[in-house]
């Protein structure tokens, strides 16, 4: 998803929020752009309904703004096998020039990093560690790195280290015990040279052997190849037959693709490694990383629908590009460092908008789009019984339904419905479902709203509701946090609220029960109605004091 935009809705989303990122998203793609819609939060019960009832898949999760590893264009890892030799790598080098190479299983889950550097030791090591390096070469290594043939398997390769020519005349014969021993043209040596026990002699220039001497070779537990190559290039290559798991540096630091660019660039600072593994969920490498890539990053771009300020947007938005906005409400805080599109229109719902964008560029929403934008519509404007809505919002909501092929009347009943979950839902829930947070005269002010049908519902738990409301205040040292309990047909709200400021409440609402809830008949917007109210009676208590 590196040249990806993302569109998204506001935090604890509604359904205007989430169906206007789809409907956004499908309009982009008609005009060939790279898009794609996420949302902040769980679906309400509403907004699942929408979605089932016109069998749209919700957009994903996401929850941070900031760039991670696979939005970066990191280089392809030169991948090499763990059972392949330390001439198997240094071939991969001179041919792709890369200095590292990743060590893999079958499955690909990397296992160690190989180096240059590591594989320049081979020829500066102690004899000692030669010795120790050899002994972990086996069989299938042998045969491939010398182009040889596999006379006689006795046994297991179990190898001393040593490596010799052979030489009849020699003296100190009982080294060669374990040994891998090199034979040139002797070849009628060999049956002395088997019975000194080698734990495997190599023939050179493609020599065989009688059957008699491979059954004796065989008693005696000695193995027996046949290269093709003369007896300086086998033993030249015999230290490059090392296995890459014996050098492999098996602690190595390592970031996973959906680690945060912000966050590996300070950990990278601090170490000194010229390429680094990035890892999928499972353990395997998807792609090698420096710190080029890191200083050449581009932040997520983003659009956002139904919202334009920083307390309502995804985390860390800030350390991304903001490039368009689209929105009914007032205008917020979110800054951009250069020009972008930005349309905010006084209407009921942000989908009222997208639809008049589809409309202006002659596009047709697809069913399902027009039913969510339709459920988005009837939703924020309570089927047009709230002071928000406007004609445009009853014009395009009538031609919506249209193209998604539903009653309006029904269809608006059905959904309104299925937003009252008030005897089932947890309480705590509830209040997350489409909670919104403001500043406002410098006070932590959060509000949440749902619906009801029946007032009893409400009654039947108050002291649920409260009670989630003074913990949450308490929790999150909000100034005062607001549950609206709105009819479904906008006849008036019911209200509850805590912390320090709910002697505001007083000013804001017509009736007060007591000094956490009350009742208002002419309030059923949270953003047209209630915001502005609290804002000027918050702004008059404060500035007076």
């Amino acid at each position: 998803m590196k040249d990806t935009t993302y569109i998204i809705g506001h935090k604890n989303p509604d359904t205007d929020s989430i169906a206007s990122a789809m409907a956004y998203e499908e309009f982009k793609r008609l005009q060939n752009e790279d898009v794609k819609a996420f949302r902040l939060g769980t679906l309400s019960e509403e907004t699942k309904f929408a979605t089932r009832y016109f069998d749209v898949e919700a957009p994903e999760l996401i929850k941070d703004a900031r760039a991670q590893l696979w939005d970066i264009d990191f280089d392809k890892p030169e991948i090499i096998d763990i059972k392949s030799s330390c001439n198997d790598a240094l071939k991969r080098i001179m041919k792709t020039k890369t200095k590292t190479l990743f060590v893999t299983d079958r499955f690909k889950v990397l296992k160690g990093i190989i180096s240059v550097g590591d594989l320049a030791m081979l020829k500066l090591n102690s004899k000692a560690k030669k010795r120790r390096l050899l002994k972990t070469t086996n069989l299938a290594i042998l045969k491939k790195d010398l182009k040889a043939k596999v006379l006689l398997n006795s046994s297991e390769l179990k190898l001393s280290g040593e490596i010799f020519a052979y030489d009849k005349d020699r003296q100190d014969t009982h080294l060669l015990k374990g040994s891998i021993c090199i034979l040139n043209d002797e070849i009628a040596a060999i049956k002395d040279l088997i019975a000194l026990k080698p734990a495997l002699i190599i023939l050179t220039l493609g020599a065989v052997l009688e059957d008699e001497a491979l059954k004796t070779a065989k008693k005696a537990n000695v193995n027996i190849i046949s290269s093709k190559y003369d007896v300086l290039k086998v033993a030249s290559l015999l230290e490059e037959t090392i296995p890459v798991r014996s050098i492999m540096t098996k602690d190595f630091v390592c970031y996973k693709e959906n680690d945060f660019v912000d966050e590996v660039a300070r950990k990278v600072a601090n170490t000194r490694f010229r390429s680094y593994p990035i890892l999928n969920d499972k353990g395997q490498i998807v792609g090698a990383l420096s710190r080029y890539h890191l200083f050449k990053f581009r932040p997520k771009r983003f659009i956002l629908v139904d919202h334009s300020s920083k307390i309502q947007s995804i985390d860390n938005i800030d350390k991304a590009e903001v490039v368009e906005i689209i929105d009914h409400h007032h205008i917020g805080d979110i800054e951009t460092k250069r020009p972008i599109f930005y349309r905010n229109q006084k209407c009921g719902s942000t989908a009222t908008i997208i639809y008049q964008m589809y409309k202006e560029n002659d596009f047709t929403p697809s069913l399902k789009i027009a039913g969510m934008m339709l459920s988005a519509i009837i939703s924020d404007t309570l089927y047009f019984h709230l002071e928000t809505t406007t004609e445009l919002d009853c014009k395009c909501a009538l031609e919506l339904a249209k193209i998604a092929k539903v009653d309006l009347d029904e269809y608006a009943r059905m959904l309104l419905e299925a937003s009252v979950n008030l005897k089932n839902a947890n309480a705590k829930e509830l209040i997350f479902c489409d909670l919104k947070r403001y500043t406002l005269s410098a006070k932590k002010i959060a509000v949440s709203q749902t619906n009801y049908a029946d007032l009893e519902d409400i009654q039947s738990r108050m002291g649920e509701f409260k009670e989630a409301l003074q913990s949450e205040a308490k929790n999150k040292d909000y100034d005062l946090i607001i549950m609206m309990f709105t009819h479904v047909k906008g006849e008036g709200t019911m209200f509850m609220y805590y912390g320090p400021l709910s002697y505001v409440m007083n000013k804001v609402i017509a009736t007060v029960f007591d000094k956490h809830s009350g009742y208002d008949k002419d309030i059923a917007s949270r953003k047209q109605q209630l915001i502005p109210k609290l804002s000027d009676v918050l702004n008059e208590e404060f500035n007076t004091l």
